[in-house]
């Protein structure tokens, strides 16, 4: 009877012990980690892939701007169990930042050749800077370069791009931003504005979707 009373005892104590090895290795994956940036990443990539914002990944390595480059050293401080592979990608876009960029700058005057508030844009030259500003990090493209390096969409979601053709020269010469609905945001001959792609003008140059 005593030596099963000792059994039982020393039974407790080893499931004990079990379950604070288990509780100091869930508090262990849930320490920082350190991502490498690599080829293709952007701030929103990463931090989807954490379930955090583009701009707390900003805060936790005291960025002041989205701009990385390739074989930079992140902190990660978000649970590392939570987290998919290096390999894995996004299943969405940070959308909601990518609309609210572009809705800061209605009333910028048009430029040809603009890329910024202060001197004006153009129409590939605001999409640069809203794509940038939102953490997707892209080169200076045009309408066309834009149109190429795109997939191709039939169903468009929010923060999608939305190319036109044959609007002041031939071939692929506009581009905007889908805000849902059938309306778009671009920087056109008024300024940055947001128009019903339903629109006469719109509809007779519309030539489809992409994604990046």
């Amino acid at each position: 009877m005593k030596k099963n009373k000792k059994y039982r005892w020393g039974l407790r104590l080893a499931t004990l012990a079990l379950s604070s090895s288990v509780l100091f290795s869930t508090i262990e994956t849930a320490s920082a980690a350190t991502y490498t940036v690599k080829s293709g990443d952007s701030l929103w990539k990463i931090g989807n892939q954490y379930g955090v914002s583009y701009q707390t990944v900003m805060k936790w390595n005291n960025l002041s701007s989205s701009t990385i480059r390739v074989g930079q050293k992140l902190t990660i401080n978000a649970p590392t169990t939570s987290a998919s592979t290096s390999t894995s990608k996004p299943t969405s876009k940070p959308t909601t930042s990518v609309v609210q960029v572009a809705k800061q700058q209605l009333g910028v005057k048009y430029t040809f050749g603009g890329s910024k508030p202060s001197t004006g844009f153009d129409c590939s030259g605001y999409v640069t800077y809203v794509l940038n500003n939102a953490g997707i990090s892209t080169a200076r493209k045009s309408a066309a370069g834009f149109y190429n390096s795109a997939k191709k969409i039939s169903s468009p979601q929010v923060g999608d791009l939305v190319f036109f053709s044959n609007t002041y020269k031939a071939g692929i010469s506009h581009v905007g931003i889908y805000l849902g609905n059938k309306q778009m945001i671009s920087a056109s001959d008024n300024g940055v504005s947001v128009a019903n792609l339903n629109s006469t003008y719109w509809k007779n140059h519309f030539t489809g979707y992409g994604r990046l």
